[in-house]
């Protein structure tokens, strides 16, 4: 068995949108109460609250101005925060501060060694920019807590990114860097971001560690076993990381309103499983979860709740063996060649 902290204030509630905005902010809420529910809190679970992300800790990856905008916006809340799906409201600021001291508050306990696994539900912002929102995201926690970690002097970092949505802030902030950053996301040439194909490398030191994985609308858990076992597994244990983020947003899952992938809880059970090992063969356990997408919210919180009790103790997966999914989803054969063309590309550019 194995300890996790989770992150979690009730202040995340106030990361509102309004009641028609697809991105719920009581599903971190609804998480808690489940773990409650079935005995976990306290027992396998440990809950920490975190302080609002200070000035100075946005400021590793946020521009002062970009800063400042976002506070001038909350004063009022009217608008937008970017070019119309990022709406400014009341207290904005605040309410995204606090998400990212939530991802800050686990990465420095399991930096310090006071747990090896961390959550929070609460975090996840990777299409924020140093100086713009976007997708719904204010401010880059993910990129801030790994600035964060490199300023200690942990240098290999792995970020495995599983949203549906490119991960083309965090892409941005660490384009030049020595980070990891696989992203596995839905690409057609039209879905949102539009980025993230496979020639997305990075650059100086970067280059090469920039690892996207355009997948086909359609495609089921056949193609993405094959992608965890054929790409993502051996560019980690190739990288060796010293720490391990996984943003874990749920809306590649099939059920999702906004998402175009046709996964189930056997293709997030089966990636979580394989970045906990590299965890603990090349990082001493040390590894950071957040969430991020995930606009059907019973799909998310059930996985989100699967996800806890893998990490913790994967012996106990066969009793909630309800929540997960009938059968894992095979790729439409329109979208499978094209998905095998996206594999064995990547292998031949990675050198796989």
């Amino acid at each position: 068995m194995e300890k996790i902290v989770i992150t979690y204030s009730d202040k995340y509630l106030n990361y509102n949108f309004g009641p028609n905005h697809p991105f719920k902010p009581y599903r971190e809420a609804k998480l808690m109460e489940l773990l409650r529910q079935h005995g976990l809190v306290g027992t396998y679970v440990d809950v920490q609250e975190p302080a609002p992300a200070t000035d100075e800790e946005l400021l590793l990856v946020h521009t002062k101005e970009y800063v400042d905008y976002v506070k001038r916006a909350s004063i009022d809340g009217f608008g937008y925060l970017d070019y119309g799906d990022t709406p400014a409201f009341k207290d904005a600021h605040e309410a995204a501060a606090v998400r990212v001291g939530g991802t800050l508050l686990a990465a420095r306990l399991v930096y310090e060694g006071r747990y090896l696994h961390g959550f929070n539900p609460g975090g996840g912002f990777h299409h924020a920019r140093p100086s713009e929102a976007a997708g719904f995201c204010i401010y880059n926690d993910i990129a801030i807590a790994v600035r964060w970690l490199r300023n200690r002097g942990v240098r290999r970092v792995a970020i495995v990114d599983v949203d549906v949505h490119h991960a083309d802030g965090t892409q941005e902030v660490f384009n030049s860097e020595d980070v990891l950053l696989i992203s596995t996301h839905g690409y057609d040439g039209r879905f949102y971001p539009g980025t993230g194909w496979i020639d997305e490398d990075g650059v100086g030191a970067g280059k090469g560690l920039k690892v996207n994985i355009p997948l086909p609308p359609g495609t089921g858990d056949d193609v993405y076993f094959m992608v965890i076992d054929e790409v993502i597994k051996p560019v980690l244990e190739r990288y060796r990381p010293e720490f391990l983020v996984l943003q874990f947003g749920v809306d590649a899952h099939a059920g999702d309103e906004l998402g175009v992938l046709n996964l189930t809880t056997h293709s997030y059970m089966k990636v979580l499983d394989l970045v906990h090992k590299v965890a603990h063969e090349y990082a001493s356990g040390r590894l950071v979860m957040t969430g991020g997408g995930g606009y059907d919210v019973w799909n998310t919180v059930k996985t989100w709740f699967l996800a806890v009790i893998q990490l913790v103790n994967p012996g106990d997966l066969s009793r909630y063996s309800f929540l997960m999914d009938p059968e894992p989803t095979q790729t439409p054969l329109r979208h499978y060649e094209e998905a095998l063309y996206v594999i064995d590309a990547l292998k031949g550019r990675l050198g796989l």
